[in-house]
């Protein structure tokens, strides 16, 4: 499954005969955003649009595919977790925020099953995590972006993506939720995981459309039921060493190709085309993305073994970094979309949820927001 999701949506009939005053893309093109955009003021058009894009998820290629939402207050916030909104992140913030909060409330944790539900459960107490929080529910996501009053006097905006949603139990969210086990990450490298490193690559950087990490947490509270709550996991960065070592040659690195355990890899990979494949070389970026890995792949596409055996010149080739890969400009612009609704039509649209039976009790089910619900149904609010 190639198709990006904005090039599906666009295909799509009903998108042909949408009202294109509802389609504000032009005006978000060099915003923070700059994807399909639509515009709504009632919860009827705002359906519209749901159902239209749940028409790119039909067909037997789409299976485990799910369109998610994320509610967001204020239209400029950046998709960002928490953990990544921080300037020069030490290699081990979140092993001591992790280890520490389990050190301070181990029985909270003791039945979890796996590193994924620990941080999930972790993110829901409010500590900076590697996830941020989606819905499979439109109308939740809807609620979040209008129900917080101090944004009032901002427009909201709901991000959709076309999602492959795995389970709790899976390979891949597994494994970069479990990097939190590591005290320095910066000494990491791809061959540390348990999962396959050929695996890894393929799963997370060659396939375009999949490569987003999105998984559904075990439900163990009335809330994330309600709330339908899926994650997007958001992995480390890893860069090349060998191919730093090897472009920048003996003259730059003269202690790493003076060891006998670098120097025949580094001769293989100085080979490679590498300033095609890492185009900004020169700058020192030798970060992995889909491109790069792509175009590697590609080149040793005769000799395919290789990378399944992960035999030389790949070992040890890739490492960690502390910081977190966030979603690239070309992946928001294909594989996102968005809804905004601007700040006059808050009030309307909460006031339609609330007809349908979303509210805060609904979305918080814990009884103090129950209880809150009661009181303004029969207390006048101004005595």
């Amino acid at each position: 499954m190639n198709d990006m999701f904005v090039d599906t949506i666009k295909s799509c009939e009903e998108y042909k005969e949408f009202d294109y005053n509802k389609i504000v893309t032009s005006d978000y093109a060099k915003s923070k955003y700059p994807h399909l955009t639509f515009r709504v003021d009632d919860i009827t058009d705002y359906l519209k649009i749901v159902a239209l894009l749940s028409k790119t998820i039909n067909g037997d290629s789409f299976v485990n595919r799910e369109i998610i939402y994320r509610g967001m207050a204020n239209e400029e916030w950046v998709l960002k977790p928490t953990l990544g909104r921080y300037k020069n992140i030490e290699d081990d913030l979140e092993y001591n925020l992790v280890n520490r909060f389990l050190n301070l409330a181990p029985s909270e944790f003791a039945e979890l099953n796996s590193s994924f539900e620990l941080l999930s459960k972790m993110q829901h107490y409010g500590l900076p995590t590697r996830l941020l929080d989606f819905s499979s529910n439109p109308l939740i996501a809807l609620f979040f972006a209008c129900s917080d009053e101090k944004y009032d006097n901002k427009n909201a905006r709901i991000l959709c993506h076309r999602a492959y949603v795995r389970i709790a139990q899976d390979e891949l969210p597994e494994m970069v939720c479990g990097i939190y086990k590591n005290r320095s990450i910066d000494d990491m490298f791809l061959d540390d995981l348990e999962i396959s490193p050929f695996r890894y690559l393929h799963d997370l950087y060659r396939i375009q459309s999949d490569r987003i990490i999105v998984a559904r947490p075990a439900v163990w509270n009335k809330r994330i039921q309600n709330q339908q709550a899926v994650f997007m996991i958001f992995p480390n960065k890893i860069s090349d060493c060998y191919g730093r070592w090897a472009y920048g040659g003996e003259n730059d690195y003269p202690h790493i190709w003076e060891q006998e355990r670098f120097s025949s890899s580094l001769n293989t990979v100085k080979n490679e085309p590498l300033n095609e494949i890492y185009p900004n070389a020169e700058q020192g970026d030798f970060y992995i993305n889909h491109d790069t890995i792509t175009k590697l792949f590609e080149y040793y596409d005769n000799d395919f073994s290789i990378l399944e055996k992960w035999s030389e010149p790949f070992r040890r080739r890739f490492c960690f970094e502390a910081e977190l890969e966030l979603i690239d400009d070309y992946t928001l612009k294909n594989e996102f979309c968005s809804i905004i609704v601007e700040k006059q039509y808050k009030k309307k649209l909460l006031n339609q949820l609330e007809q349908i039976g979303i509210d805060k009790s609904f979305v918080y089910p814990e009884l103090q927001y129950v209880a809150e619900k009661v009181k303004n149904m029969y207390v006048n609010k101004d005595c």
